[in-house]
């Protein structure tokens, strides 16, 4: 294998690097699912990090134009181009992956996406749309595999977002046709070139009492490495049927600090999937920070049963302390026995969902340990670096047997904080994974990724 003889070495060098950093620094920070941390860097403090529930339905937040004399021309139009975003997020993708029992994959594409959002013509409609590419930059035919490009290391172009968002009332609005969701199992999952997004029919409210919900039935979805919309069911490997899914999420805030969530998602004929979960978060004294959380999944067939009969549930909790810019995570998971949790419409939310693995195997238990630091505490701005580490085991005999496992995660950020390149963020990423080889057909599996992202306000 390409890294398999540096694997070994270079995670333990980098564990105590790690251990050290965490020992010396003033503080520490907490892991998030991989869906989420794919998409920011890690916070400073346990009080920035953001829960799988915690943004149901996050809007794009308005960033200051680079042509700041175009937006000025439009201050007294009406509000419909008045308020007009456009974005343009430029990427570059490096992955290279190193089975020890399988082919290897590898690529180098470049591409990213263009977004548009109107503002709201009478205070009632805007128009939203994205246009989303790869492209291929090296990809050699036998290394297929990475999902930066479609099968056959090929390049594609996709208006992957196109709604209508419609103010019902203040607290109300429907966004109709294609869009994003940032719940969990049904998410973007931006983890390489181009997120997932699909085709739906959404109500979003978000009253004052605190409640935010989200109802929606999703007819298809376009998954991250193709350029077209398959059904729901489709996606989950089904390619006979055309089944969508439906779909209710709320979470409630009981102050800024404490909150609630849950969302039921049913795909037609397949299966339904409940989650919930809590969040507390406690300031302490001399900038001391506690966080803890919970959540559990219930997953389980129904209607034609097209995926089998099965019934499986995952339970977990963390822990984390940090410490003006550290951050210390404690994790575990536990899934049934019933079945390995299943999640084909985006990443899993899980508090041991690494780079590679997910740690919700059949009757595994799992624990993880993690840790994190901000630089710009030192005299870096930008930089910060975060650490996993995590243990699976499930039986040794049954028809749940399977290989323990372990993974190491490393992850370096810099953000650029000049004004001229304000939005560039370049990252880091490796992870490796050692299986008992005890267990036939057990393999190690080793990535490297690098990534720029550019995110440029043009208006």
């Amino acid at each position: 294998m390409k890294y398999a003889m540096l694997a070994r070495p270079f995670c333990s060098y980098v564990i105590g690097i790690g251990l050290v950093i965490v020992a010396l620094a003033p503080g520490t920070r907490a892991a998030a699912p991989e869906y989420i941390v794919d998409e920011q860097p890690a916070p400073s403090s346990v009080e920035d990090e953001r829960a799988p529930m915690e943004d149901v339905y996050p809007e794009e937040v308005p960033l200051p134009s680079v042509f700041p004399r175009i937006k000025r021309r439009l201050e007294k139009a009406d509000t419909f181009w008045r308020d007009t975003q456009l974005r343009l997020h430029p990427r570059v993708y490096y992955f290279g992956r190193d089975r020890e029992n399988a082919n290897d994959s590898e690529a180098l594409a470049y591409g990213g996406w263009l977004a548009y959002n109107s503002g709201f013509w009478r205070d009632r409609v805007r128009l939203n749309a994205s246009v989303y590419t790869t492209q291929r930059a090296y990809g050699p035919g036998d290394k297929d595999g990475t999902l930066l490009l479609k099968r056959g290391q090929q390049g594609f172009t996709v208006l992957g977002k196109s709604n209508i968002d419609v103010k019902l009332t203040e607290a109300v609005s429907a966004k109709l046709y294609r869009q994003h969701f940032n719940l969990p199992y049904l998410n973007r999952n931006d983890s390489r070139m181009v997120p997932n997004t699909f085709e739906a029919y959404t109500v979003i409210g978000q009253p004052e009492n605190a409640w935010t919900y989200v109802l929606s039935h999703v007819r298809q979805i376009k998954l991250r490495n193709r350029d077209d919309f398959i059904s729901m069911s489709q996606a989950a490997g089904f390619s006979d049927r055309d089944e969508p899914l439906s779909m209710v999420a709320a979470r409630y805030d009981f102050t800024d600090d404490i909150n609630i969530g849950a969302t039921s998602q049913y795909a037609w004929e397949f299966m339904n999937t409940f989650y919930t979960e809590a969040n507390a978060v406690w300031r302490l004294q001399d900038d001391w920070a506690l966080r803890l959380g919970g959540q559990y999944t219930d997953q389980r067939s129904v209607g034609d049963e097209i995926g089998g009969d099965f019934d499986t549930y995952v339970f977990g909790g963390k822990v984390a302390a940090s410490y003006r810019s550290a951050t210390l995570t404690l994790a575990f998971s536990s899934t049934d026995a019933g079945a390995t949790i299943r999640n084909p419409y985006g990443g899993y939310p899980g508090y041991l969902s690494l780079m590679i693995q997910s740690f919700n195997r059949a009757d595994e238990d799992a624990w993880l340990v993690g840790a994190s630091y901000d630089f710009a505490r030192i005299g870096a701005p930008g930089l910060n670096s975060f650490v996993n580490y995590a243990h699976g085991s499930t039986p040794d005999s049954g028809s749940n047997a399977s290989p323990d496992q372990w993974e190491f995660d490393i992850t370096v950020d810099y953000r650029f904080q000049s004004e001229l390149l304000e939005g560039l963020w370049l990252r880091a990423r490796a992870a490796f994974v050692d299986q008992d080889d005890d267990v036939a057909g057990a393999g190690d599996v080793n990535d490297i990724r690098f990534i720029i992202n550019y995110d440029i306000p043009i208006l």
